[in-house]
C-alpha cells in the first residue's frame, strides 16, 4: 500500500539560522490511518506542515502526497487535501456560505449534502459574517472548509482549538469517518491526552528532530 504522505529526510533551514528548524525528518502516513504529530511550540510541527503545502520550500529532501511531489505538483496535491491552519485567518468580511460557495468553485465541486450535514452536525452559523463570529464558531467553519470536499488527505493544525468539548466529541467522530472512508489524517498537537484519543500512531518531534 502507497503512502498518502511520504516524507524523507526533510529539512529546512531558514536564512541566518545557525541549526535546522527541521533536521531530516522522515515519516509516512498510509491510507486510512489518523497519524499525531505532537510536539511542544517551536518543535517544527507548523514548518512541516508549511512544507506539505509548499507555502515554503525544503533546504534539502522531499515530500510526497498522494504520489505527487509537494513542489514540483504543488497546485495538484492541494487538489487532494483538506487543510486546517493552526491560526485560522478567514476573509472577515463574507459569510461562512459565502465562504463555502467560493471554496467550492475552487475544488469543482457541485454536491451540498455533505457540506450540509457538517454545517448540521457542528452547529455552525454560516449565515453570519465571519467577523462577527465567536473564536470557536470561526473555529466550525475553518474544520468545516476542511472536510466539506471530502479529501484524500487532511492536514489538520491544532484542530480543536476554540471548540467546547461537545463539539470536540463531534470532530473526533468525523475525523474518524473520514479515515474510515480511506482519508489519511495528519494532526498536528501539542495535547497529548487528544491524540491517544484519536490517533491510530503518533510522532514526537523536539528541536527539528
Amino acid at each position: 500500500m502507497a503512502a498518502s504522505i511520504d516524507i524523507k529526510h526533510l529539512t529546512k533551514v531558514y536564512a541566518g539560522a545557525k541549526t535546522p528548524s527541521l533536521d531530516k525528518l522522515s515519516l509516512h502516513v498510509n491510507p486510512g490511518e489518523v497519524y499525531g504529530f505532537l510536539g511542544a511550540n517551536g518543535a517544527g510541527k507548523s514548518t512541516t506542515i508549511r512544507l506539505l503545502l509548499n507555502f515554503i520550500q525544503p533546504s534539502s529532501g522531499t515530500a510526497k502526497i498522494m504520489g505527487l511531489d509537494v513542489v514540483q505538483d504543488s497546485v495538484s496535491v492541494k487538489k487532494q487535501v483538506g487543510y486546517l491552519a493552526g491560526d485560522v485567518a478567514l476573509w472577515p468580511k463574507v459569510t461562512g456560505n459565502e465562504l463555502f460557495a467560493y471554496l467550492m468553485k475552487l475544488q469543482s465541486q457541485t454536491k451540498t449534502n455533505y457540506l450540509n450535514e457538517l454545517i448540521r452536525r457542528f452547529e455552525a452559523e454560516p449565515e453570519k459574517r465571519i467577523d462577527t463570529l465567536s473564536k470557536g464558531n470561526r473555529q466550525k467553519i475553518g474544520v468545516i472548509q476542511a472536510l466539506m470536499h471530502e479529501p484524500d488527505v487532511l492536514i489538520l493544525d491544532e484542530p480543536t482549538s476554540g471548540l467546547d468539548p461537545l463539539m470536540q466529541e463531534v470532530f473526533y467522530q468525523t475525523v474518524r469517518e473520514a479515515s474510515d472512508r480511506g482519508a489519511a489524517v495528519f494532526v498536528s498537537s501539542h495535547n497529548l491526552a487528544e491524540a491517544q484519543r484519536m490517533c491510530d500512531r503518533v510522532g514526537i518531534i523536539k528541536h527539528g528532530k
